[in-house]
């Protein structure tokens, strides 16, 4: 009698358990790595303009729209961390699941208590694999409509890996797509999109300084979580990514 009690209670326990872990995995729209360059280049004056275009996002009303809407079939949230980078990539926020206005206010909140992991060199190929592999971690018991790292910077690598080595290594894991801002430097943009930026939809913005971030980082975020692509297409372009879509299509179903 005590043993089939005991069974009893420890299958209740198990079932309990059980439920528990099912319910704590998350169904987002969107997980979002915030990949952000802290390396030596940038002062403490441009690293706090930085952080607080990201705070300043969260805050705003059009992102936490963004993020909660629920129609043509959205859940209505995201996940998201971030990362930091200069000579070595640090996650400083975990994954946390964005649904309300509150909770989006609640990460505002989570990023102006970061601290600066470090200066030291560029090594945006690190931040890249650091983010691929949280995403990975985070997709092992979780679900997403679609996966995005989000870089950010104002200079090249010059530190670690091949960052064209990451990007092809992350697009071919679980990331759909590499996006990139690229700070004071015009050339520098070039440089993220040969480089960098990869995947669907993937694309790329320029902000001419760190005053001009916090509007740039507002434009990228919004475009990342709803799913569009910011940088409007000519007609050919188009025509020519239809025309590569109905292809991959075609391969689909016949692989199906």
């Amino acid at each position: 009698m005590p043993n089939t009690i005991l069974k009893s209670v420890a299958l209740s326990v198990g079932l309990a358990f059980g439920s528990l872990t099912a319910a704590s995995a998350a169904t987002v729209d969107t997980v979002l790595s915030l990949v952000i360059d802290v390396s030596g280049s940038i002062n403490s004056t441009e690293y706090n303009l930085q952080m607080e275009g990201y705070e300043d996002a969260f805050r705003d009303s059009g992102i936490q729209n963004a993020i909660t809407d629920t129609s043509d079939g959205r859940n209505g949230s995201i996940a998201v961390n971030l990362i930091q980078f200069g000579s070595n990539a640090h996650e400083q926020l975990g994954f946390f699941v964005i649904d309300t206005a509150q909770k989006a206010v609640d990460f505002a909140d989570m990023i102006a208590g970061v601290s600066r992991a470090e200066t030291g060199s560029t090594a945006v190929g690190r931040g890249i694999d650091l983010a691929s592999s949280t995403i990975s971690t985070w997709l092992a018991s979780n679900s997403a409509s679609r996966a995005i790292i989000d870089v950010s910077g104002d200079g090249t690598n010059n530190a670690g890996g091949s960052r064209s080595v990451a990007r092809d290594a992350a697009l071919a894991a679980d990331v759909d797509a590499i996006n990139a801002i690229a700070i004071e430097s015009a050339s520098l943009q070039t440089y993220f999109d040969n480089n960098v930026v990869g995947g669907t939809k993937a694309f790329s913005l320029f902000a001419s300084d760190f005053d001009a971030f916090g509007t740039a980082i507002k434009q990228k975020l919004k475009a990342e979580i709803t799913g569009t692509n910011p940088i409007p297409l000519p007609a050919g372009a188009w025509l020519l990514l239809s025309g590569i879509g109905g292809l991959a299509a075609l391969r689909r179903r016949k692989k199906a």
